[in-house]
């Protein structure tokens, strides 16, 4: 009988790791539990809002739509379509209960990483000119942005962003003298000037904006022609002739700018 309580406890702890391992406690400078920090839409879904705490959310582009990513946002010419964007996604995010949204990637894209979907450019002015659009966008739609910072950050993104916004709310798990700062436990506010905002904006057009951004991201790098050669989602460090496009929505599209058909509508960002 007590081995069987054994499994049996085991059995729940275990399922309430995987309930609970995307939901985290958010603590004020006194130790107090002040709200919820979540690392998944699926839990923020079926959530039931209270005015009295804090709801963040680090932000997966992938979980607004499969595709998205922030290449593909620093591959398009239209700014004003980047902070759309973000005011579209704040204010979805908003009706969900989130005041907070914890996002961003301030280092600079280079040959060696491992993923450079997750990197917006290899421009330190284009990487501030992004961020500084997604943080504008994203207080327009009610929320609270939070720009993620780490260690590898280029200054000089850091410097230009700073001279765009004027100054910009930090999160970090490795940084100390942030405002807010992430354990295995919680997210701990190191600032008690954290404020909700209080109103909710938006167009309702998101999937309308996503699909523009995919049009706007087609980029053509390259001069050797070797025959047709789309990448989706990758990048060309190459002399021959390629088309980089980040939606399969847009394919067709792709191909005739290969073809001369259509022009690019994206800049080379890498």
């Amino acid at each position: 009988m007590p081995l069987k309580k054994f499994y049996l406890m085991t059995l729940i702890m275990l399922i309430f790791s995987f309930t609970f391992a995307n939901v985290y406690d958010i603590i004020n400078k006194e130790q107090r539990n002040v709200g919820f920090f979540y690392h998944s839409l699926d839990e923020l879904i079926s959530l039931e809002t209270d005015q009295d705490i804090f709801v963040a959310y680090l932000l997966d582009l992938e979980e607004i739509d499969p595709e998205l990513c922030y290449l593909a946002l620093g591959a398009t010419r239209n700014y004003s379509l980047v902070q759309d964007f973000a005011r579209e996604v704040g204010f979805y995010l908003k009706d969900l209960g989130v005041d907070i949204v914890i996002f961003g990637n301030l280092q600079l894209l280079d040959k060696n990483v491992e993923d450079p979907t997750g990197y917006i450019g290899n421009s330190p002015y284009l990487v501030a000119e992004v961020m500084y659009r997604m943080i504008r966008g994203f207080e327009t739609s009610g929320v609270v942005p939070v720009v993620i910072v780490s260690p590898n950050d280029n200054k000089n993104i850091t410097n230009s962003l700073l001279q765009k916004v004027g100054s910009f709310y930090s999160f970090s798990s490795e940084l100390k003298n942030v405002d807010l700062s992430f354990s295995d436990e919680h997210l701990q506010f190191k600032n008690d000037n954290v404020f909700k905002i209080p109103w909710s904006y938006g167009k309702g057009n998101l999937k309308e904006i996503i699909q523009q951004l995919y049009d706007s991201s087609i980029v053509l790098s390259g001069y050797v022609d070797e025959g047709l050669n789309l990448l989706y989602r990758q990048i060309n460090y190459t002399d021959k002739k390629a088309v980089t496009y980040f939606s399969h929505s847009v394919e067709d599209e792709a191909r005739k700018v290969f073809y001369g058909e259509l022009l690019p509508t994206g800049n080379k960002n890498w």
